[in-house]
């Protein structure tokens, strides 16, 4: 059910129609929203998997056939230790006994052979729990605590793992999603002037395009390609505002041409090797919207006006007021049904692991379905790869756009 209740929740929000010529958007910046939400999917995504495959491989076929017979727990002695091993391991060990027990079976008590394993070492005399039919005795018997043997007839898991469990939902929601799911540029325009650290100037858009971005992800990969907004400024000349590699710049193209605002920005607080960049960046325009990204300059020699510096008395606009730019883009709404598809693929292989399948099929779809959620997400960032190298080819996306470089 709440599979399915996400699946059509996406489907929704993927057929959502084109508002205005700026879009529609929030006060927090989509970009990191959309990208804090496909990676909490795409990673916590191993720990439903890993629930699916651990629910169907701990129960036996033996235990199900107790289920369908009748199946009861109770407490019985041991009667005798017939044998008992330690088994140790790199961080701890159990023994693994071969014990004799009295099973009430409503025929009568008989005495039964079985195996169990411990964290101690089992005596005759001591109460282990044991899982039986007591309709049938021809059926096999399982003796252990509690808590193992409802693992075995599909119960509740142990505490153990259901803390390991949202401990990895929270690592996830923490690393993709704390600091970007409310992430607000506006509030930090704000934070950046009192520290003294705040530029702007008033500029004019004169051109949206695709360029490479002179900053790597990462020093070993290469260069990526764009979105790139061209601004004018009287005082410095020309800057260059490049976006996150998820925005598609032809549904900005017409709608941002020749309009004003102002591009804040702060410096990085420590020295960067990249030789044109400015700083992280804020362009708010006149009509109180606004797109984040990182600014950089033709000529990074040429020195900044002093009147960039923002005073800290300076009244900037008000936190929650200019709303996030987001014109509705069919690249990106592919790029996310992409994602939903191999969601939808995932789901598909945990059903069929449901049904029982065997331990090596178990195992194999389980990989398959956490695989099918990350090779998703890789084949949505290269569809916009794509997109944005087509663009930055030499195709015009309008009057003064920028051509790639």
């Amino acid at each position: 059910m709440v599979a399915a209740a996400a699946v059509a929740g996406g489907v929704l929000f993927l057929r959502r129609r084109a508002a205005d010529d700026l879009g529609a958007g929030g006060k927090h910046w989509w970009v990191e929203q959309r990208n804090g939400w496909v990676g909490f999917a795409a990673w916590s995504w191993a720990v439903p998997t890993f629930l699916v495959a651990y629910a169907a491989l701990t129960p036996t076929p033996a235990a199900w056939e107790i289920v369908d017979a009748g199946s009861a727990m109770r407490t019985t002695e041991i009667e005798k230790v017939v044998s008992s091993k330690y088994v140790s391991s790199q961080r701890a060990g159990h023994y693994t006994s071969t014990v004799l027990v009295s099973v009430p079976f409503d025929q009568g008590s008989q005495t039964a052979e079985v195996e169990m394993t411990s964290s101690d070492k089992p005596k005759a005399g001591e109460e282990v729990w044991v899982l039986f039919a007591p309709l049938s005795p021809d059926l096999e018997v399982f003796v252990g605590d509690r808590q193992s043997l409802e693992e075995k007839i599909g119960g509740r898991a142990d505490y153990w793992t259901v803390f390991l469990t949202l401990g990895c939902f929270a690592f996830c929601w923490f690393m993709n999603l704390f600091g970007r799911w409310r992430s607000d540029p506006v509030a930090g325009l704000h934070r950046s002037r009192q520290q003294g650290r705040l530029y702007a100037l008033p500029v004019s858009i004169t051109g949206v395009g695709v360029a490479l971005d002179e900053r790597p992800v990462s020093p070993s990969a290469t260069k990526l390609h764009k979105s790139r907004i061209c601004l004018t400024s009287v005082e410095f000349g020309e800057l260059y505002l490049y976006l996150d590699d998820i925005i598609d710049p032809l549904p900005l193209a017409l709608p941002l041409m020749g309009v004003s605002g102002h591009v804040y920005w702060r410096r990085p607080t420590r020295q960067l090797p990249y030789a044109d960049s400015v700083g992280y960046a804020v362009l708010i325009l006149d009509g109180q919207r606004y797109v984040a990204g990182w600014l950089e300059s033709s000529d990074a020699s040429v020195d900044l006006p002093v009147s960039a510096l923002v005073p800290t008395d300076r009244e900037l606009p008000a936190v929650g007021e200019p709303r996030a730019l987001h014109p509705v883009s069919p690249v990106e709404a592919s790029a996310n049904s992409t994602v939903l598809k191999a969601l939808l693929l995932a789901i598909g292989a945990l059903v069929v692991i449901t049904f029982g399948v065997g331990e090596v099929a178990t195992v194999a779809l389980a990989g398959a379905s956490v695989l099918a959620v990350l090779m998703g997400r890789r084949r949505a960032g290269l569809q916009m790869k794509r997109h944005l190298e087509s663009l930055a080819s030499g195709r015009d996306l309008g009057t003064g756009t920028i051509r790639g470089a």
